[in-house]
């Protein structure tokens, strides 16, 4: 109460001192005793700023900004040069020299120990792998390998793509020695401490409990199950599913790493302020000291597409406000020779502001606030993927239009104005690859992921300049034609099921909140 009365005392103090509440509240009768008029409180209105024309905007000669300028000349860039060299282990070694800034990256590429080699019943285990790498290692807890990269300026990660496990770090040019040896500590010692693990364990199971409320990772789990067959290398979900990844353990991922993790097969990416020679001498006393334990050669990778079953994928996501929709086809390998010409159709469908799905599904219809078109290349053929979260009442509509315009591909040469946008687009992108250190690595490990040679920037914009109309339409027939799209949708049945019925699409295959078939298939 005490408190309360202080603080009306200190309210009415205020009001009673503030002119504006001295003022009378209505009007007063004019007269000798009115005295003079209150002035006004209120601050003279401020006049706007002379508006400021840019130098660069006047000498353009724009007047209409409401259309894109013409393109500038299209600039030279040259690939960074790339050294390769080989550890005393067999492990292969890339640098690329940047004295730039003293700062260093560099990503160790694991080939086989990926999410694809999950053992069958076994989802998500590559992943817990990688998870455990820097949850102690050697004599260090976590919390000591946490506290001595803070003490060199360091940051580590661990992760696992479908092909491959991926060790990365970033550290600086005087404190790499050291950050070094920490790296080979936690990847040829690791502790694979069982308390650690059951931690990490749960932290998973806790995020996989969660998928139902992440709709899209729902849609892309019923895709990819639908593309490759749920147990498959490709088709069951790389973090796992509930019921799988609780009956993991410690000795899983020791088994797993003791099988795939091989020295002679991994490659260290690094770019920065380094030299090779140098650079090569320090790594040999640490990762080139390390030999095989017994660990197997990658495996090749056998996908084949799954047997041809519904094509209209549905979960029931009550009183959802949009739906969110996956559509996609087994596409080609990574190293097919319509690579390019694939790349440029996937481009003008789907891949920026002025893409014919963004343009048609959002500029025009306004029923979606992206669509996007990609490829998820694969050294075995991966998923062509196309995504959207269309508005719940045309969602149908979405569909249909999408269909529309892949068959337009399919049936029509792309005109010469839209095939050089999309060209010079993917040419013009090309240098953002090597910005940084770390972009720079990223680009060299895409090289390293897929088996091709260390030059291939260097023909890129050749190679994408050759793509004709001709080759989009061709691509789009034999590679990605509409009848072997399937549809994963996830929304709200009670709104949207009647009209998807009406696509011709099938009958529908239901499936759980986790992207879980509701009936096996």
């Amino acid at each position: 109460m005490r408190r309360e009365s202080l603080t009306l005392s200190l309210f009415a103090l205020v009001a009673l001192a503030s002119p504006i509440a001295a003022q009378p509240t209505t009007p007063q009768p004019a007269g000798p005793a009115a005295g003079p008029p209150a002035k006004s409180l209120m601050p003279a209105p401020v006049p706007p700023p002379a508006a400021k024309v840019d130098a660069a905007f006047a000498k353009s000669g724009i007047t209409d900004w409401t259309k894109p300028p013409a393109p500038t000349k299209e600039p030279v860039f040259k690939a960074p040069t790339v050294k390769r060299l080989k550890l005393k282990n067999g492990m292969a070694l890339l640098v690329v020299a940047n004295k730039a800034l003293p700062i260093v990256s560099m990503t160790l590429v694991v080939p086989g120990a990926g999410s694809s080699g999950d053992p069958a019943g076994k989802g998500g285990l590559a992943a817990f792998t990688a998870d455990l790498l820097d949850e102690g290692a050697g004599e260090l807890s976590p919390i000591a390998i946490a506290q001595e990269l803070d003490r060199l300026g360091a940051s580590m990660s661990a992760g696992v793509d479908v092909d491959t496990a991926q060790v990365s770090l970033s550290t600086l040019t005087k404190t790499l020695e050291p950050s070094l040896e920490l790296l080979a500590k936690v990847v040829t010692q690791p502790g694979f401490d069982a308390k650690e693990a059951e931690r990490v364990k749960g932290d998973r199971v806790i995020t996989l409990e969660q998928r139902r409320d992440r709709p899209r990772e729902v849609a892309a789990v019923m895709l990819n199950a639908a593309l490759y067959g749920l147990g498959s290398a490709y088709g069951h979900p790389g973090s796992g599913v509930r019921e799988e990844f609780k009956n993991l353990g410690v000795a899983d991922a020791k088994a797993f790493y003791t099988e795939r993790w091989n020295p002679a097969g991994m490659t260290l990416v690094v770019a920065g302020d380094v030299e090779p020679a140098k650079l090569k001498a320090k790594l040999d006393a640490g990762l080139g000291a390390w030999k095989p334990t017994g660990a197997k050669r990658a495996p090749k990778i056998v996908t084949t597409p799954a047997k041809p079953g519904s094509r209209l994928l549905l979960v029931d996501r009550a009183a959802a406000a949009q739906s969110d929709v996956r559509i996609g086809l087994v596409g080609p390998a990574r190293k097919d020779r319509r690579y390019f010409q694939f790349e440029v159709l996937r481009t003008v469908l789907g891949d920026g502001f002025t893409s014919r799905l963004t343009q048609r599904l959002r500029e025009q219809l306004g029923i979606t606030y992206n669509a996007s078109a990609a490829m998820d290349w694969r050294r075995a053929p991966g998923p062509f993927v196309i995504a959207s979260a269309i508005v719940t009442p045309e969602t149908a509509r979405g569909l249909s239009e999408i269909i529309k315009l892949v068959d337009d591909l399919a049936t029509t040469d792309v005109p010469a104005e839209e095939l050089e946008k999309a060209k010079q687009n993917m040419i013009r992108a090309l240098p953002s690859h090597f910005d940084t250190n770390s972009s720079t690595v990223d680009a060299f490990v895409e090289l390293v992921r897929h088996g091709l040679p260390d030059n291939w920037y260097t023909s890129y914009a050749s190679s994408v300049r050759k793509v004709t109309a001709k080759d989009v339409k061709s691509v789009a027939r034999t590679v990605a034609p509409s009848k072997r799209l399937v549809f994963a949708v996830v929304g709200d049945m009670t709104k949207v099921r009647a009209d998807l019925d009406k696509l011709g699409l099938g009958e529908p295959a239901l499936h759980d909140l986790y992207g879980m078939p509701l009936k096996r298939q």
